[in-house]
């Protein structure tokens, strides 16, 4: 059922669980709640789809590096930034969450083996598709009977969702589910904390009026994303000096991003085989991206292999544009939606093709093959995670509020610089040596990248990943949450997402935060029958 605050009064019932927050985590973690018997509420600070007054909460201050995710990567509606991103889900590797020499000194409290099956139970929640791996079928009818061998690397596919939107993909059960509940323009203002000094009897909600209301709850879970968790945790100890996260060092503190930047531009040299190996594929409906990580143990000499840089290559040519439109159109048409282009753009669309239309068709067919031609260059892209650092955190802007009085969040993003450069600048110097070997390519590094200059992360960007603010830990004084993402200190308090995050990896932090999601369902829900 979904209430809107704007209409309707809350529901005065006492919830299990209560979700803060209505985006990809928090959705996926009602559904699997509510599947299992619990009476769930959703607090989701927007509407059914993007508006302007709730968007305005997102405003930020941002003191360290310019980072752009935190204004234009955020969504506050039902289904949060799922309405906003592609879909694309890609597991972390063992050594995530391992001890790294200059990363971590310390692994994180789970192992990769302990999330395995929960990757694999949101793989089968989402319908996902079968992943694309050597040796399997579907690998042999992609590449045939010899899967691509770049020396040093593994080239790994990633998936995508057919519908990313998860609100639109859960809509009847969020719609019809009678122990799950969705309060719209319910916008979260503060934790209260019982007089035990250990557990959340209620949050409070501001009504449309400015008025605030109490929603009590057994248990709670802040899922409602990495910036305003950490708020949200903050401004709470600032007004309840005596919550037990008041003192807690870590509680903001290790924000991280990945850094996106081309590492170099690719003179093809077997521009055939190029092509098949690194365009992107759709097979049963489904879509991978081909892109390539160092193999475990193939660091190079003089630079921090501990890092993980993940690469891509990227497809200029003189369709780009019209065929990026085309997809949005197809996209539309196959949700029973119509296009928002006229008549007259979709044409000039259609006739911008021109002769790609018979080779698109057939790379397709043949080859399940999304093409580009590359006309105007292919480029190699990197993703990059950085070095944790405890400076770069999230705090509460002392001067400014937002308009329901609570400070805005205070962005000071900081990387370590040399580390990341010199494992961006080994990886595309690896990466070009190994395709010169395949006969495939020639690899012409960025000038300041190879001479390994600072300098050139003025041209690497956010990849709107926000990770950290609230990092698991061993004990309280080495993180926020314990290894079942309850806040320590608590005995109710659980937080849900990337904010939890020790490391970020070099892949889009979405698929982990998921699994970690879907291991505190099945925690809730033993917790609540014993």
């Amino acid at each position: 059922m979904i209430v809107d605050l704007n209409h309707s009064p809350p529901p005065d019932t006492l919830h299990d669980i209560v979700i803060v927050g209505g985006g990809t985590v928090a959705l996926l973690l009602a559904v699997l709640l509510a599947r299992k018997g619990q009476h769930v509420l959703v607090l989701e600070t927007g509407g059914g789809s993007f508006e302007a007054p709730a968007q305005a909460l997102n405003e930020a201050s941002v003191t360290g590096r310019a980072h752009v995710g935190i204004s234009v990567a955020r969504g506050r509606a039902l289904g949060g930034t799922s309405n906003l991103w592609g879909g694309q889900l890609t597991q972390f590797v063992p050594s995530d969450f391992e001890a790294r020499a200059g990363v971590s000194d310390a692994p994180w409290p789970i192992t990769y083996q302990d999330l395995l099956p929960w990757y694999e139970a949101v793989a089968k929640e989402l319908r996902l598709a079968d992943a694309l791996e050597e040796n399997t079928p579907q690998a042999r009818k992609v590449f045939g009977d010899h899967y691509p061998d770049i020396p040093g690397f593994t080239l790994f596919l990633t998936r995508w969702l057919k519908e990313p939107a998860l609100a639109r993909y859960f809509h009847d059960r969020l719609h019809n589910t009678p122990k799950l509940t969705v309060l719209l323009h319910a916008h979260v203002t503060g934790l209260d904390l019982a007089p035990d000094g250990q557990r959340i009897s209620s949050v409070r909600v501001a009504r449309p009026d400015g008025t605030s209301t109490a929603i009590c709850g057994k248990r709670f879970v802040l899922a409602n994303g990495t910036i305003e968790i950490a708020r949200l945790l903050l401004a709470s100890a600032a007004e309840q000096p005596q919550v037990p996260w008041a003192e807690n060092p870590w509680v903001g503190a290790g924000f991280q991003d990945h850094l996106e930047m081309r590492g170099g531009r690719v003179h093809l040299l077997d521009k055939p085989r190029f092509l098949r190996t690194f365009q992107n594929i759709v097979l049963g409906g489904h879509k991978y991206q081909p892109k390539l990580r160092l193999n475990a143990g193939g660091g190079i000499s003089g630079t921090n292999p501990s890092l993980n840089v993940t690469g891509y290559f990227a497809f200029e040519s003189n369709i780009s544009e019209h065929l990026q439109h085309l997809k949005v159109l197809v996209k539309s048409l196959l949700r029973g939606g119509l296009p928002h282009q006229g008549v007259g753009d979709m044409l000039r669309h259609i006739r911008g093709m021109g002769s790609a239309w018979i080779p698109m068709i057939v790379q397709y067919l043949r080859h399940h093959r999304i093409y580009n031609p590359a006309d105007r260059g292919v480029w190699l892209v990197m993703h990059a995670e950085q070095l944790p650092r405890s400076d770069s955190r999230i705090t509460l802007d002392p001067q400014r509020r937002d308009r329901f009085g609570i400070p805005l969040a205070a962005l000071d993003w900081r990387i370590g610089g040399a580390p990341e450069v010199r494992a961006m600048a080994a990886f595309v110097r690896r990466i070009g040596q190994s395709l010169l070997t395949a006969g495939l390519a020639r690899v012409e590094i960025d000038a300041l990248l190879d001479a390994e200059d600072a300098g050139v992360l003025e041209h690497a960007t956010d990849t709107y990943h926000q990770c950290g603010g609230a990092r698991m830990g061993h004990h309280p004084h080495d993180g926020v949450v314990d290894n079942e993402l309850r806040v320590f200190g608590t005995t109710n308090l659980y937080l849900a997402g990337a904010a939890v995050f020790r490391t970020s990896s070099y892949a889009n932090p979405t698929f982990t935060a998921m699994a970690l999601t879907a291991r505190l369902a099945d925690k809730l829900c033993k917790e609540g029958a014993s």
